[in-house]
């Protein structure tokens, strides 16, 4: 029996002893395992650090930004408050312009502007009254024959809205095409003696 409890004794042994390497094996390789997440876990914070810093310069660039663009929106307001100023001035100035062409004084002034063309005419120096003749047009005195037929009598032609320089265009348009239909009546009157 000496035997049997010797033999189990051994064997208890033994595997108590591979038990015992076994565990020594765990605990290396829990050892090693954790040095390798503590290496891990420093590089993650250096890393998360370099991270955090760049993310930092990021936002600063992006509230640089926001303040670049918050002054250029409270430019732009201004802008806009002076382009509806000007805007304002502009109409009200078009407005005075065409009651000025449409009004006494620039139907005066077409007037005026006929009667030197006529006056110019009448001299013998065709064009208009400044003395340089009209190009591609034909000298109305080379033929004393040819009666030039009267102007079409037009009524008021409504004024279209449109921008100020547009608007100063069509008004000098419409004056001289009343002076030419001005000097046209005064020839056809001076070529009949007087007499429609």
């Amino acid at each position: 029996m000496h035997n049997a409890v010797d033999l189990a004794a051994l064997v208890a042994a033994f595997f108590f002893a591979t038990g015992v390497c076994a565990g020594v094996y765990v605990l290396i390789r829990l050892a090693r395992l954790i040095g390798e997440g503590t290496r891990l876990v420093a590089e993650m914070r250096s890393r998360s650090d370099t991270v955090l810093d760049r993310v930092q310069a990021a936002v600063d660039r992006a509230n640089q930004q926001l303040d670049a663009t918050s002054s250029v929106t409270t430019g732009m307001d201004e802008l806009n408050e002076g382009m509806s100023q000007l805007t304002d001035q502009v109409s009200a100035l078009a407005g005075l312009g065409r009651a000025i062409a449409a009004g006494p004084a620039g139907r005066a002034g077409a007037f005026v502007y006929g009667v030197r063309h006529a006056v110019a005419i009448r001299r013998g120096t065709p064009g208009r009254p400044d003395g340089r003749g009209l190009p591609g047009r034909p000298d109305s005195t080379a033929r004393p024959d040819r009666a030039v037929a009267p102007a079409v009598e037009r009524g008021p032609v409504a004024p279209m809205p449109a921008l100020p320089q547009q608007a100063q265009q069509a008004q000098e348009a419409q004056q001289a095409q009343e002076a030419q239909q001005a000097a046209a009546r005064r020839r056809s009157l001076a070529r009949s003696g007087g007499h429609r």
